[in-house]
């Protein structure tokens, strides 16, 4: 049996980068998968037993409220929520530079969304027998780098809000808890220059970027049985850059 057999589980932005490594691994180790995600994409695009792809919009509200009703008609709880949507702004732009729009269009999704999911899903969530709730920060919520104001405020939220939720919701056996990833190989990195990915590569203990399987087992280990007893908790998969 794997270590999620039987077991519930949304992951959104699921259909690529981290997010699909996530869902992949979570599919092969039993459970039953719904990804959210602005581009779903195709079943046949997955190897194997694809999940549920839904469209769904984190950042709008109705959107979030209409996909958690329509997983309620299928499924009698939820089990795992992985917070994974996020963006980043193709530009870095200053303090001086940022906009009002750049800096709401990246808060609406990796804070807002982290804030509407997780509601929407609550009442899935209480009716687990041991709910888990995986949120995702940043390295750069912790290191000050030029131009990440708003992608850097957003990841620090959801620091913040992942230690309130583990008090709140630790008495309903639902525990909660915080990827924090470095530097990892995905498609939305691809968009930083080689300069600033030679100096995050250069203060990488490890020297080497991640892979977004590698931030995946991180999180089934928190999704899992493993870690009943760990909530509140910021987990760093980043090579040792924030060492």
């Amino acid at each position: 049996m794997g270590r999620l057999e039987g077991r519930t589980a949304v992951v959104t932005g699921g259909a690529r980068g981290i997010g699909r490594a996530i869902a992949e691994l979570f599919l092969a180790e039993g459970a039953q998968v719904t990804v959210w995600d602005l581009e779903p994409g195709e079943p046949r695009a997955w190897p194997g037993r694809p999940p549920a792809l839904e469209r769904v919009d984190v950042a709008d509200h109705a959107s979030v409220v209409v996909a958690a009703a329509r997983l309620g008609e299928r499924a009698d709880a939820l089990d795992v929520l992985v917070n994974n949507a996020g963006v980043n702004l193709v530009r870095s732009p200053t303090l001086r530079d940022l906009s009002a729009e750049e800096w709401r269009s990246v808060l609406d999704v990796n804070l807002t969304g982290t804030l509407q999911c997780t509601q929407a899903l609550l009442p899935l969530l209480f009716r687990s027998a041991a709910g888990r709730i995986v949120n995702f920060s940043s390295v750069l919520a912790l290191k000050g780098v030029r131009g990440q104001s708003a992608y850097a405020a957003s990841k620090a939220g959801v620091l913040g809000l992942t230690r309130v939720w583990a008090r709140e919701l630790g008495p309903r056996g639902i525990t909660v808890n915080c990827v924090v990833p470095g530097y990892i190989e995905t498609h939305m990195n691809r968009a930083v220059s080689s300069v600033a990915r030679g100096v995050l590569l250069s203060h990488t203990a490890l020297r080497r970027a991640g892979s977004a399987e590698e931030v995946a087992r991180a999180c089934l280990f928190l999704a899992s049985g493993d870690a009943s007893f760990v909530s509140g908790a910021a987990l760093h998969v980043d090579g040792g850059l924030s060492a």
